[in-house]
This record gives structure tokens, sequence and C-alpha cells, in this order.
């Protein structure tokens, strides 16, 4: 039994370690898995600052937009020369093209709904996307 423990405490060991979601062990008088998840620790954080933290994000929320995706396919900005469309820290107008999602193999524009500058861009050139999803982050102006 206590080689038994040894070895359950080894197992959760590792699977830490290597941060997987799960791991078996078997031999012919016991069969053992154990599943885990790879959620990060948190942290405390003082309450002072943390209620500082949140009134920063309130307020800087507040002054941002997102660009969502209207249609399913893969998202692209970056021109067939290699140019980008957009990138973070430039300034947008409402009814500037953004790029385009490619659904079937027709380019469908994405176009902003409204003025601002480009705080991030939350999509990789190229990725798939769904309707609904987060594109850019838009400071407002």
């Amino acid at each position: 039994m206590k080689g038994d423990i040894n070895t359950i405490e080894e197992l959760m060991k590792i699977l830490q370690e290597k941060n997987l979601t799960e791991i078996s062990y078997e031999t012919s008088e016991i069969k053992i898995n154990i599943k885990g998840s790879l959620q990060p620790e948190k942290k405390q954080v003082a309450p002072k600052k943390a209620e500082a933290v949140k009134e920063e994000k309130k307020k800087e929320v507040a002054n941002c937009k997102d660009v969502v995706s209207e249609h399913i396919g893969r998202y692209t900005y970056v021109k067939k020369d290699g140019t980008p469309i957009i990138e973070v820290g430039q300034e947008i107008k409402a009814g500037q093209e953004l790029g385009s999602v490619i659904a079937v193999g027709v380019a469908l524009p994405v176009v902003a709904k409204f003025s601002g500058k480009i705080e991030e861009i939350y999509i990789e050139n190229g990725k798939p996307v769904d309707y609904g999803r987060p594109l850019i982050k838009v400071k407002i102006s």
C-alpha cells in the first residue's frame, strides 16, 4: 500500500511538472489514472492593488471596442505582396476596410464601424474565425 501511495505521488508530480492533463500507470496488480487541469496557479494580489487594477481596466475597456467577425472563415489582413493592411498603433476611420474573411474562396470585407486607434490584433493572419469572434481591439477617438 505504501508503494502505491508513493507511485501516486510521483505520478502527480510528473503531471504538474510536465503540464499534462492526464497520466496513466498500469501493472499486473494496479491500474492508476490521474486527471488534472492546465489552469495556472492564481497569485494573491493585495486588495488595494487589485481594486486599482480593476478600476484602470474598466476605464481602458470603456474607451475600447472590438471589431468582430460577421462571417465564418479565415481572417486575413496582409496583402498578397506581404504588406499589412492594418498594424497596431494605426489610426482607422469608420468605413475603412480592415482585412477580409475568406469563406469558400470568397473574400468578405471586414469594415470598421467606428474610428479610433488599433490597440491589439487578436487573430493571426490566415487563422480561422467564427461569427462574432473579436478580431481587433480599437481605442475609440
